[in-house]
């Protein structure tokens, strides 16, 4: 029905139109009636006159409803019955365009073996050398991880994101264009990069904590980073406050030798829950690797930090259960295998051998990268054995395997 607007005004002249009875009956007979059933005089109920009101305009929206739902239904059938017509040409068109169909198809089947033939002559290549591409990658899904042959063009910006007390590493690609415009060169350090942008993120818009920019100034030193912070700052809170800045600053500044924490008088500074901050390795150390989805559903990547490991050996075995209720294993249902080291390499020999294209393309992306990630914080490289293929995506498993440049990779906007 149409959506009509009724006011008081409407409704009175709407009653006015109504017509007007009139008994026509002789005042003889009337009064003989009334002798014959007068009763008792009541009260007169001034609210009558409204109820016959609303009464009569019920009935005529009821009536002005039902015709318009007539209206309604005839167009409708009229409708139907051109549709039906046109379903029926369109049923005789579709014999013709299923036999197109199946033509496109035969062709598109030779161009899909064609493709998956050249994809596996990129893969035995070993390491990728093509450019990110951050909506798909050769196998059409979206990259996580960037390698240094897909950096041409490109800068790495890590930040360690924050959630539930938990640091994620996310690298954020920025194009060489864009620093050149914005500080007149393509070689820009970490800390040039985080005073710059880390300001511009909104971080809570990606899923995370709004965290960063560090309170107080960051500057490069020879040795690494330092990071001279206010006499009023947040870090020495708690020992889960403290840990979250140790762990985040270590995967924002994750090369160099060290990162020195001191006060505006240039000491170490001190801090309420652990007295003097002794300078901080940067990067992940001797842990192994998970997954982690935050509150909005996104899935990542993530060092188990503050849960070290005495030997790559022993954090590669611990991936095969989720160390709490935060982080998920990497090592899908079912996947068994035994591990076995040397002073520089790291051997994960599958119990049966491992098909990752029985895997959904992430479970198995996760796999091998975290075990990578993981014999990495060791200082080691990574071999597998035992797998079904020895390629697979960009991994050639006859070799020890590449470590990615980059985790959890998103562009950056602001």
């Amino acid at each position: 029905m149409p959506n009509n607007k009724w006011d008081d005004e409407s409704i009175e002249n709407l009653l006015k139109d109504f017509p007007v009875i009139k008994d026509e009956r002789p005042k003889e007979e009337v009064y003989k009636r009334l002798q014959k059933t007068q009763m008792p005089q009541k009260k007169t109920k001034h609210w009558i006159p409204y109820l016959v009101a609303a009464l009569a305009f019920i009935t005529f929206a009821v009536l002005l409803a039902s015709m318009l739902g007539q209206n309604s239904n005839d167009s409708a059938y009229e409708m139907s019955g051109a549709e039906g017509e046109g379903a029926e040409e369109s049923t005789a068109e579709s014999g013709d365009a299923n036999s197109a169909a199946m033509e496109d198809n035969a062709g598109s089947e030779a161009e899909s073996e064609s493709a998956a033939s050249e994809s596996s002559e990129t893969a035995d290549s070993g390491e990728s050398s093509e450019p990110f591409n951050t909506a798909e990658s050769n196998a059409g899904t979206p990259e996580t991880s960037l390698y240094d042959g897909q950096l041409e063009g490109l800068t790495l910006f890590n930040l360690g994101m924050t959630e539930n007390a938990l640091v994620i590493p996310v690298s954020f690609i920025i194009p060489d264009d864009r620093l050149q415009e914005d500080f007149g060169t393509a070689d820009v350090d970490a800390v040039e990069l985080y005073n710059r942008y880390a300001a511009d993120l909104d971080e809570e818009a990606l899923g995370f904590d709004d965290y960063h920019p560090f309170s107080g100034t960051l500057s490069s030193t020879a040795n690494g980073v330092k990071h001279e912070l206010p006499d009023a700052h947040d870090y020495d809170m708690a020992s889960a406050s403290i840990s979250v800045y140790f762990n985040s600053l270590a995967a924002t500044f994750d090369e160099g030798t060290e990162i020195s924490i001191v006060d505006e008088s240039g000491n170490p500074a001190y801090f309420d829950q652990a007295g003097p901050v002794e300078p901080i390795e940067p990067g992940s150390r001797n842990i192994a690797y998970y997954s982690y989805s935050t509150a909005n559903g996104d899935s990542y990547l993530v060092p188990g930090y503050d849960m070290p490991h005495e030997d790559a050996s022993a954090a590669l075995e611990a991936m095969k259960s989720s160390p709490n209720d935060l982080y998920g294993s990497v090592v899908p249902a079912g996947l068994d295998y035994s591990v076995s080291e040397t002073d520089a390499t790291v051997t994960v020999e599958f119990t049966e051998p491992a098909d990752f294209t029985s895997y959904e393309y992430m479970e198995a992306v996760y796999l091998i990268e975290g075990m990578v990630l993981t014999a990495e914080s060791f200082g080691k490289e990574l071999v597998m054995a035992n797998t079904s293929d020895t390629n697979w995506n960009q991994f050639d498993f006859t070799k020890p395997l590449p470590v990615p440049a980059g985790i959890n990779v998103k562009d950056f906007t602001d």
